[in-house]
């Protein structure tokens, strides 16, 4: 172990100062003196370079990770690395902006590869902060309850629960959770495709017509793939459109 004091010298080091340590000790640095020197405000992607191809110091798991999220590190490296991180620390690193695109890129596609390895458990906690990538995979899980952590997620989109609300493989309790969320469902959007899907509870689509445009019930009322159910809940929420209409809601 290194003495504190040491590792602190390290992180305070001008960068020439820096340069000049890690030439001369790269063959002997221990894991805290490897952290310091990316923890260092001069470290650059030449140093980050030597560390990153010193199999010794990338041994350390610690050193790994630091390098894939400094942004100095020869990406390169960086996108080599990433196939020897964890799972928790993928998820989080994917989300962090700070890190290069390229190498968050390179992050979804081991996060996607290693997906249907998860337990039921691992995608609900994956679900409520991955990146955009996995959210556009995690939305048809047959799980519902992955689909409630997707819509805590801060990074989906409206298109995104678009995408799931106009599907033929949305499901019911999907569509539910979707039209009962604070955040997502007084979107005009969101509202019109929840009464369009015919897999929607039709209780929950007609509970959705009252904030429609008069022009988008016609529309729908038209569709012949719209249930005679809604027909009759347009029909009379709107009899101004349908003077003629007579025929009993089911």
């Amino acid at each position: 172990m290194v003495p504190s004091s040491a590792i602190e010298a390290i992180r305070r080091f001008s960068a020439t100062e820096l340069s000049a340590f890690v030439t001369e000790n790269v063959s002997s640095l221990l894991e805290d003196e490897a952290l310091a020197i990316i923890d260092n405000a001069h470290c650059t992607a030449a140093v980050c370079g030597v560390l990153a191809r010193n199999q010794r110091l990338t041994a350390f798991y610690s050193v790994r990770l630091r390098l894939v999220q400094h942004r100095a590190t020869p990406l390169t490296h960086a996108v080599k690395l990433v196939h020897y991180l964890h799972w928790p620390d993928l998820l989080r690193v994917s989300v962090d902006v700070t890190v290069p695109p390229q190498v968050r890129r390179a992050i979804d596609t081991q996060l996607l590869a290693r997906l249907s390895k998860l337990a039921l458990g691992e995608k609900i906690a994956a679900a409520k902060r991955c990146s955009a990538a996995l959210i556009k995979v995690l939305l048809f899980d047959p799980d519902p309850n992955v689909f409630a952590s997707l819509l805590i997620n801060q990074l989906v989109r409206e298109e995104d629960l678009l995408l799931l609300a106009g599907s033929e493989s949305a499901s019911a309790e999907k569509l539910r959770l979707l039209a009962a969320d604070q955040k997502w469902s007084s979107r005009y959007a969101i509202r019109r495709a929840l009464v369009v899907n015919p897999s929607t509870p039709r209780a929950v689509a007609a509970s959705q017509l009252r904030f429609l445009s008069r022009r988008d019930l016609r529309t729908i009322h038209d569709d012949p793939a719209t249930s005679i159910y809604l027909r009759r809940c347009i029909e009379r929420n709107e009899p101004a459109l349908f003077p003629r209409a007579a025929e009993r809601i089911d």
